[in-house]
Formats: structure tokens, sequence, C-alpha cells
């Protein structure tokens, strides 16, 4: 059972689409990707990032909601930067920006989220205390980019044919119109700008993601980390390049932009969990 789960881990589904935008911001499996790394992954694997939202940040929210300023038209805005919208007032604004550059976590869409997440923890103290992310993924609306399919057979004459072989000839025709069917439909999603899901992933690509990006770790440490809890075989030849790769496919996978710079190494230091 044990190496079942550990299978499982290596390779996950991530979406059931066929096809999403190729754009980050507008692509459902990003955005469910990104609600792995902040609502599962984080929280496990390096909850101080979380932990500081709570304790550096969160009383300047509340702070400026005692004054009476309106979050909920920010939070609930159909469009826009929640982040940028915010006053300068009240240093709430300063204490996000300080903490997403203490984490090397300056993306907008995750500085987004810590708003909203804000906003939740104001409204639930529970969730506070279980440093509770706010989901970024509500679902957006499919629509069938392909016409309707239709098909049409002759009849069945019962008097010419046994129902077997008409049976037969109506798969076959079925068969070759569907593949038609197929290959129009994903010509018109191309030329919309869709490209294919990604049907797997790692989940291990974003425990590495969070511990070199947030927490400041080396793709070095990183590796003898794992190789001394035995927590993945990874090359034993090259294991840091591996995690590399690792961080770099999660990089792609959540949308973000940039990856810190190897030499801005922070001093926490945390154990692989």
């Amino acid at each position: 059972m044990r190496a079942r789960r550990r299978r499982q881990r290596k390779s996950q589904s991530l979406t059931f689409a066929e096809y999403v935008s190729k754009y980050p911001d507008q692509s459902s499996q990003v955005w469910i990707a990104r609600d792995e790394l902040m609502v599962r992954t984080v929280n496990r694997v390096f909850p101080e990032f979380l932990k500081a939202l709570s304790e550096n940040v969160f009383p300047y929210f509340c702070t400026l909601a005692n004054t009476g300023y309106n979050f909920d038209l920010i939070v609930c805005a159909p469009g826009g930067s929640q982040y940028e919208v915010l006053t300068e007032d009240g240093g709430l604004k300063q204490a996000l920006s300080n903490w997403a550059q203490k984490f090397n976590a300056e993306s907008e869409w995750l500085m987004d989220q810590a708003v909203c997440t804000l906003s939740d923890w104001q409204r639930v103290p529970e969730w506070r205390e279980e440093l509770r992310w706010s989901s970024s993924f509500t679902g957006r609306p499919l629509g069938a980019t392909g016409e309707t399919f239709e098909f049409k057979f002759v009849r069945w004459e019962t008097e010419g044919q046994t129902w077997s072989k008409y049976a037969e000839l109506l798969r076959a025709e079925f068969e070759i119109e569907l593949m038609k069917y197929e290959e129009k439909t994903r010509q018109i999603a191309e030329s919309c700008g869709l490209v294919r899901a990604q049907r797997k992933y790692s989940p291990v690509n974003l425990d590495w993601f969070v511990l070199y990006q947030f927490a400041g770790r080396s793709t070095t440490d990183i590796a003898k980390d794992l190789a001394k809890n035995g927590t993945q075989s990874i090359n034993k030849a090259d294991p840091a390049s591996t995690v590399l790769k690792g961080i770099k496919a999660a990089q792609e996978l959540v949308g973000w932009a940039r990856l810190r710079e190897s030499h801005r190494l922070s001093t926490r230091k945390i154990g692989w969990r």
C-alpha cells in the first residue's frame, strides 16, 4: 500500500480538461495548480510563510477594517488586482509588499489572493488559526468550442441484410465521422489559441518549489534532506539538478514568472515535512 501511495504521489491528474488557455491567468489548469500550491502544499511544507502573513500583516488589515474601509468592494470585484487598488493608508499595502518580498513571493496573483485570505480570516477566525489560504479557483465557465455532433446513417433494410452486418457498417461509418469531428474541433480550439492541457504532474515538484522559492533553500540542501530522510529517490549522480528540473516544472505549472536568484539564500532553516 505504501508503494502504491508513493507512485500516486509521483504522478497525478491535474485537470479533466482537454484544452486550456495558453495565457496563465486565463487557464483553469494554472489556477487549479495554484490552489494545489497554496491551499495544500505551502501549509504542509512551509507553514512559516502563512504564519508570517497572519502575524505581520493581518493586524494591519484589522486596523484598516476597523476604520470602516470597505474591503468587500475589493475582494468581490469582478476584475482587476485586489492588491493594486488597496489604499496606501494604514500600512496594510506596505506590510503585504514587505511580506511578499521577504519570501520571494512578489507575484500579482499571489498577493491578490493574500488580500482575499486576510478577508476570510477576519470573517472566520478559525480559518486564521488553520492558516487556510483562500481558494483562487471558483470554476470558470466552460464553452463548447466545437459544433454540435450529429450523425445519421441509412436505415436498416431488414429484408436485405442481417442486423449484425448493418451494425458493422454503421459502427464503421460512425468511427469515421467521429474522427472527423474530433479533428475539426481540435482545429477550432487551437485556432482560438487554446493548448493541450497537461494530463499529469508530480506533486513533489510543488514541494520543492515551495522550499526553494519561499523558504529560500538551495537545491543542494533540498536534495540532501531528501537523501537523508529517504523521502524520494532521485538521481544520485546529480541530485541538485534533478531538484532544479522539478522546481522549473512546478514554475511552469503555476505560471510563476521568475524564480528567485540562487544567491538570494535565506537563513531560514526548516526540515522536510
